[in-house]
C-alpha cells in the first residue's frame, strides 16, 4: 500500500510582478483564513511556505497575533521557518546563506521551533553545497522540485556533498501545486499515477498549495473523495514533511545522488537568469562583500577593543540582503515597480553599511593612545596579515607632503590623482568666496598590518618635495605581467612563461530576444566584435606602486531588435576601460564603465585565454565545481522533453575558471555572475557584463519554444530593465601557472578591503556623511593588541565575526577541494583563549581547548566547513 501524505501550503513569493507592499495586504488577510481552518480543525497541519520574512512581516503590522502563531507552532501543527526567504542557490554566498539560515532559524524559534526541513521549493536549480549547509543546522532532509536531472531515475534519494554530509532528498517533480487537482478535479487516480512516477517508495508526497493559494477548507473532503474513488489500495493523509520524512526514512534502497541539480528537465531552470538586473545583483553583491569582509570583523576588533558591538544594525542588514536574495528578487524576474523596490532597499542597507564602517573607523582611530602623532590611520580587521598596495584619501592644505610611520621611518608613496577644493563659506556669486583652499590627493603605499591591527602614518606637509607621480609611459608592467596596446588591440605578456597574449581583451555584443527569465538570441542576429580601435583617447602610467591603462571612447551598435536586423548602427554606447596592475600582485585590476543607451541586447567582456577547454570551473558557497563545455543533452534536449536548451551559461559567486597543465586563467568578480566558455576551440572565456530586456516575460523564445515565464497571459513591459543607464562594472583577472581555488577566494577576499583607513584632521569635514558630527572617544583607549592572527593556512577565511552570545568570536574556515588539506594553520592569540567547534548556528558542539594562547588546526577532509568559537578567558583584575 502507498501512502500518500497530502501537505497543505501556500506557495508565498513575497514580491514577484506585484510589490512586496501589495503581497503584504493580501497575505494579512490570508493568514485570518490560517488561524480559522487551523482553529476549527478543519486543517490538522499548515505549511507557510518555509520562510520567515512574510511572517516577520506580518507581525511587525499585527504584533497581536503572535500568540496565536505561538499555540499553533507549539501544538505541531503550523510550520513555519526554516529559511528567511527562500533563497536564489547558484549566485549566492555561502556566508549569506548561513546568515538566512540563521534569521530564519532564531526568529522562528522565538515562535515556538522551526521546521528543520531545508524547503525550497521554486529555487532555480540545487546547489552541490546545501546537504553540508543543512546538516550544518542540524537539518536532514529537503524538498526542491527545479533542477533534478532525467536521467536520475528517483523522487527520494540521499543527495550527498563531499564531505561526507547528506539529506534524505523529496524532487516534488510534478511541482508544489501538484495536489491542487485533487482539490479541483475529481480524476484522482490519473493524479496517483503522475506522483507514482519513477519511485518505488511506498510514502509519497502530494504537496497541496500554490501561489498565493487560498486555504483549501475543503481538503479533509477531498481525501475522503479521493481514497473513496481509488482503485488501488493507495491511501491519501493528511500529513505535514517532518512526519513524511520519518516515515520515508524508513524506506530501503533509495539511491544516493551527488552534485548540483540545474537541468531544465521537470521545468524551467532559466540558466539566462544569472545576468539578469545586474544592477541588482551589482549592489547585494557589494552588500554580501562590505558585511562578510568588512564590517562583522571590524565590529569584532572594534568589541575586542571595547567599543559595544551593534548586532542590531547588522541584522537589519542582513535581512535586507535577505530579502534581495530570495530566488525572484535575486534573479531580477520581477515587474519594474517590484525591482525598483529592490534596489532602493538595496540602497537603504548600504548606506546603513557603510556609516556603520566609517563610524568603527573613526572611534577606533581617535581612540588610538601613541607616544607619536598620528594623522593617518590603516586598519586590517581580519585575522590574516595584509602586505599590499592600499589606496588611501587624504586632505591636506599643501599639495605636497610627506609620509612617516609610527616608527619614524619615511613611507614612499604615489600620487595617483589631485584635486583642489575651497572650504569658504558659499556665496551667490563665487568671486566673492574666501580662498580657502585644500587638497584632496588619493595616493598609493605598500601597507603591512598584522593580524587583527592597524598601522599609523604622519603626513608632514612642511615640504617642499613634490610626491611621486605617475608617469606616462608606452606599456604598463609589474613583476608578473606587461601590457601594451598596439592599433586598438590590448596584448599580455605574462612574464612567469614569457608568452604574449595578442588581443587578449575584445568585448562582445549580441541581440538579447529574451525576457528577465532568460537570455535568448535574437532570431535575427548579428554577433558584433568590439574592439578599442576608435579609442578617443588611450593613457598609459605607470608607477612603482600602481599602473593604469585607461582607454575613453564609444561604440556604434544597433539601437533595437529591428536595427539588429537590418545590420544598421544608429546607437551609441559610451565606455571607458581602465587596467590596473599593482605592485607585486598577480591580479589585473578591471574597471569598466558603460552608458547603455541601446536596447535589447547582451553585451560580455571576452577573455582569449589560448586554452582549449574541455571544462569550467568556478566557485560555489563553500566549494568549487567543474563543469563540462557543452551540456551532454544540449543537442537532444528537445527529444527527452527538457523544457529549454541547456546552454553552457553558468553561474559564479566570486571566480570563473578555465586551466590546463601549466596554465590557468581566472576572472574574479565584482557582482557579475554568468560566464561560458565559447570559441571554436573552448578558448575564450565569456564573461557576461548586462544584457537589457524590455520583457518580464515573453513566450516561444529560440532557446525556450514554450509558453512565457512568469505569467502565460499577460504581457508586462519592463523598460527599467534594459538598463539604459551608466554601469560599472569591477573585478580582476587573473594569469597563474597552476589552478589554486583557496588562493583565488584570499585574492577576492583582498580586492573587498577597501577604504579600511580614517584621517583625523579638521580641514575636510564630508570625508564621510558621518564625518561632521562629534563624536567622543572610547572609554578605553585603542592599543597595538593584535588578539588572533592565523598563519600558514592553505583553507579558505569564510568569515570572522562576533560570536551569537557576544562573548567570544566566530572563525569559519573551509576546504574548497576534494582532497585533505593538512596545511591547516595555525592560531594565535594575545592571550588565553577558550576553543570550540560551533555548528553553523554558532552553538558550541566541543570544546577543543579549555584556555591556550596557540592552536594548530587539525586537517580538513574534501570540502569541509568548520567553524570555531574563540572566547577570550578575561582577568579578574579590575
Amino acid at each position: 500500500m502507498v501512502k500518500i501524505h497530502a501537505i497543505a501550503h501556500t506557495h508565498w513569493d513575497f514580491e514577484w510582478y506585484f510589490t512586496r507592499q501589495e503581497a503584504r495586504v493580501q497575505f494579512a488577510f490570508h493568514m485570518d483564513d490560517v488561524f480559522d481552518a487551523l482553529e476549527n480543525n478543519q486543517l490538522d497541519y499548515y505549511l507557510l511556505d518555509g520562510q520567515m520574512s512574510i511572517i516577520d512581516d506580518y507581525l511587525k503590522a499585527f504584533p497581536e497575533k503572535k500568540a496565536v502563531i505561538q499555540k499553533f507552532v507549539t501544538a505541531g501543527r503550523l510550520f513555519i521557518g526554516p529559511w528567511y526567504t527562500q533563497i536564489d542557490e547558484m549566485v549566492t554566498s555561502g556566508e549569506s546563506i548561513v546568515r538566512n539560515l540563521k534569521l530564519g532559524m532564531r526568529l522562528s524559534d522565538a515562535l515556538g521551533g522551526s521546521m528543520h526541513v531545508g524547503y525550497l521549493p521554486d529555487s532555480f536549480g540545487q546547489g552541490q553545497d546545501m546537504p553540508k549547509i543543512y546538516n550544518g543546522f542540524g537539518i536532514n532532509s529537503t524538498v526542491f522540485w527545479r533542477g533534478f536531472p532525467s536521467e536520475n531515475d528517483a523522487r527520494y534519494f540521499y543527495w550527498d556533498s563531499n564531505d561526507g554530509s547528506h539529506v534524505l532528498a523529496a524532487n516534488i517533480k510534478n511541482g508544489y501545486y501538484a495536489g491542487v487537482e485533487m482539490i479541483e478535479q475529481d480524476d484522482f487516480a490519473s493524479l496517483a499515477d503522475k506522483i507514482g512516477t519513477k519511485t518505488t517508495a511506498t510514502n509519497q508526497v502530494l504537496p497541496v498549495g500554490g501561489d498565493q493559494r487560498a486555504v483549501d477548507f475543503n481538503l479533509k473532503a477531498r481525501i475522503q473523495h479521493a481514497n473513496e474513488v481509488s482503485d488501488t489500495n493507495d491511501q491519501v493523509i493528511e500529513s505535514n514533511y517532518p512526519d513524511f520524512f520519518k516515515a520515508l526514512e524508513k524506506e530501503p534502497n533509495l539511491p544516493h545522488f551527488t552534485g548540483e541539480f540545474i537541468d531544465p528537465s521537470d521545468s524551467k531552470i532559466h540558466r539566462g537568469i544569472y545576468s539578469s538586473r545586474y544592477d541588482l545583483k551589482q549592489l547585494y553583491d557589494r552588500l554580501e562583500q562590505e558585511m562578510t569582509y568588512q564590517i562583522e570583523p571590524l565590529m569584532a576588533l572594534a568589541t575586542h577593543q571595547g567599543i559595544p558591538s551593534k548586532q542590531g544594525l547588522v541584522d537589519e542588514i542582513w535581512q535586507t540582503i535577505a530579502r534581495g536574495q530570495a530566488h525572484d528578487s535575486s534573479g531580477g524576474c520581477n515587474s519594474d515597480k517590484t525591482n525598483a523596490d529592490i534596489y532602493h532597499r538595496g540602497i537603504v542597507a548600504d548606506q546603513l553599511a557603510y556609516s556603520l564602517k566609517d563610524y568603527l573607523l573613526r572611534k577606533l582611530s581617535i581612540s588610538i593612545k601613541s607616544d607619536q602623532p598620528i594623522d593617518l590611520f590603516a586598519w586590517n580587521p581580519l585575522p590574516i596579515a595584509i602586505n599590499e598596495v592600499r589606496e588611501f584619501e587624504v586632505s591636506t592644505q599643501s599639495p605636497h607632503f610627506t609620509l612617516t610611520s609610527v616608527t619614524g621611518q619615511r613611507v614612499p608613496f604615489e600620487v595617483i590623482r589631485q584635486r583642489r577644493e575651497n572650504a569658504a563659506t558659499l556665496r551667490r556669486n563665487p568671486d566673492e568666496m574666501a580662498d580657502e583652499h585644500y587638497f584632496i590627493t588619493r595616493i598609493a603605499v605598500q601597507t603591512q598590518i598584522a593580524a587583527t591591527d592597524w598601522t599609523g602614518y604622519l603626513i608632514d606637509e612642511s615640504t617642499s618635495e613634490i610626491p611621486s607621480q605617475l608617469e606616462s609611459a608606452q606599456q604598463i608592467s609589474n613583476e608578473h605581467y606587461a601590457i601594451t596596446v598596439n592599433n586598438g588591440q590590448i596584448n599580455l605578456t605574462t612574464k612567469a612563461t614569457d608568452h604574449t597574449y595578442a588581443n587578449f581583451i575584445t568585448i562582445e555584443d549580441g541581440g538579447d530576444e529574451g525576457d528577465t527569465y532568460d537570455y535568448s538570441p535574437a532570431f535575427s542576429d548579428w554577433l558584433l566584435t568590439l574592439d578599442f580601435k576608435n579609442a578617443d583617447t588611450i593613457e598609459m602610467v605607470q608607477g612603482q606602486f600602481v599602473s593604469r591603462l585607461t582607454l575613453n571612447g564609444h561604440w556604434t551598435l544597433p539601437q533595437n531588435l529591428t536595427e539588429r536586423q537590418q545590420k544598421k548602427t544608429s546607437g551609441t554606447v559610451g565606455y571607458q576601460l581602465v587596467l590596473q596592475l599593482n605592485h607585486a600582485s598577480n591580479l589585473i585590476r578591471f574597471n569598466m564603465t558603460i552608458d547603455n543607451q541601446v536596447l535589447d541586447h547582451r553585451m560580455r567582456l571576452i577573455l582569449h585565454t589560448n586554452i582549449k577547454a574541455q571544462s569550467s570551473f568556478a566557485d560555489t558557497p563553500f566549494g568549487t565545481i567543474e563543469r563540462p563545455v557543452d551540456d551532454p543533452h544540449l543537442q537532444d534536449w528537445q527529444t527527452i522533453g527538457y523544457h529549454e536548451e541547456p546552454t553552457s551559461m553558468r553561474p559564479m559567486i566570486h571566480f570563473a575558471n578555465v586551466h590546463e597543465a601549466n596554465a590557468s586563467w581566472s576572472f574574479i568578480t565584482g557582482g557579475m555572475k554568468d560566464f561560458q566558455v565559447i570559441g571554436p576551440d573552448n578558448d575564450q572565456l565569456a564573461i557576461t557584463l548586462f544584457r537589457g530586456v524590455g520583457f518580464l516575460g515573453r513566450p516561444d523564445l529560440m532557446r525556450r519554444p514554450s509558453d512565457a515565464s512568469g505569467l502565460q497571459t499577460k504581457i508586462v513591459p519592463t523598460p527599467d530593465s534594459q538598463l539604459n543607464s551608466h554601469l560599472t562594472f569591477e573585478g580582476a583577472l587573473c594569469f597563474d601557472t597552476t589552478f589554486d581555488a583557496a588562493k583565488l577566494q584570499e585574492a577576492h577576499l583582498c580586492l573587498a578591503q577597501k577604504e579600511l583607513y580614517y584621517q583625523e584632521q579638521t580641514i575636510n569635514r564630508f570625508t564621510t556623511p558621518l564625518q561632521y558630527f562629534m563624536m567622543n572617544k572610547a572609554q578605553h583607549a585603542v592599543l597595538h593588541a593584535p588578539f588572533v592572527a592565523l598563519t600558514d593556512s592553505e583553507v579558505v577565511l569564510s568569515s570572522f565575526a562576533n560570536s551569537v552570545d557576544q562573548t567570544g568570536y566566530e572563525l569559519r574556515l573551509y576546504n574548497p577541494t576534494d582532497q585533505t588539506i593538512s596545511a591547516s594553520g595555525k592560531l594565535t592569540f594575545n592571550g588565553q583563549f577558550r576553543i570550540a567547534t560551533l555548528d553553523l548556528r554558532g552553538h558550541v558542539i566541543e570544546t577543543c581547548a579549555s584556555a591556550t594562547a596557540e592552536f594548530m588546526l587539525p586537517e580538513f577532509g574534501p570540502g569541509e566547513i568548520r567553524t570555531y568559537g574563540l572566547f577570550p578567558i578575561k582577568s579578574d583584575k579590575k
